[in-house]
């Protein structure tokens, strides 16, 4: 497989066929989604319940219908462009993402360790298991770039476990895409630490980590970022 220079027919590795790369399968410990699944079978998949319900959502948000339909899940975490929807989601759900090597041995690493990485490999992507967390809550945003076209301007996922009202095991995944999605640390801790009312939307804006969401971005979208992560928290915290 070429990855620099002029490519030809020859260079082209396609997956389409190997069938052990497509579908959806669930069990009490988690869900797994592989490679080669489309979109569109994730969407209408009966599997997405507790903490897998918000990928309908993402699903929802790619493209056009006959895009879903072709497009799949390996595709959309795996191709480098920072922008895609899965990423932050796959991160805030602590999914781990499963390959295989060159040398036929198999390789597990987690989303954020992979997008840290900015998305290199140079091994098969295979399949992400989502570990169920029935308990959780989750809230998802996402912004459109420009009316004409659907690609987002950012998007982010919120995922705690509430235990009365206090916040516990906050993930806080962003994508600016403009660099690949990475959690907010710093508004983590600050989560943790708080339970739900009425102005802890507000409150959390005191404690981003400001370079995720200033470095690169507008005004407009530094005020969308600020608006999402407001909204978000106070949705999980009703």
């Amino acid at each position: 497989l070429k990855t620099k220079g002029t490519k030809t027919a020859a260079h082209v590795l396609s997956l389409a066929g190997i069938e052990d790369l497509k579908g959806i399968t669930v069990d009490p410990k988690g869900l797994t989604i592989r490679s080669m699944t489309t979109i569109t079978d994730i969407f209408e998949s009966p599997h997405l319940k507790d903490n897998f319900q918000v990928l309908r959502t993402v699903c929802r948000n790619i493209s056009t219908t006959p895009i879903r339909n072709m497009a799949t899940f390996g595709g959309n975490l795996t191709c480098r462009y920072t922008w895609t929807e899965m990423p932050a989601v796959l991160i805030a759900l602590d999914a781990r993402m499963h390959f295989i090597g060159p040398d036929g041995m198999p390789y597990e690493t987690g989303a954020e360790d992979f997008f840290k990485n900015a998305a290199r490999t140079d091994k098969i992507f295979t399949r992400a298991f989502i570990p169920r967390d029935a308990g959780a809550s989750i809230a998802y945003r996402r912004v459109k770039k420009m009316s004409d076209v659907d690609v987002p301007l950012l998007s982010l996922c919120v995922k705690t476990n509430l235990k009365g009202k206090q916040w516990s095991n906050t993930r806080v995944s962003i994508n600016s895409t403009t660099v690949f999605a990475q959690r907010d640390i710093q508004l983590e801790e600050f989560l943790n630490s708080s339970q739900s009312h009425p102005y802890l939307g507000e409150e959390a804006l005191k404690h981003l980590t400001v370079s995720i969401y200033d470095t690169r971005s507008s005004e407009y979208k530094q005020h969308m970022f600020r608006v999402c992560i407001k909204t978000a928290v106070e949705e999980i915290s009703r």
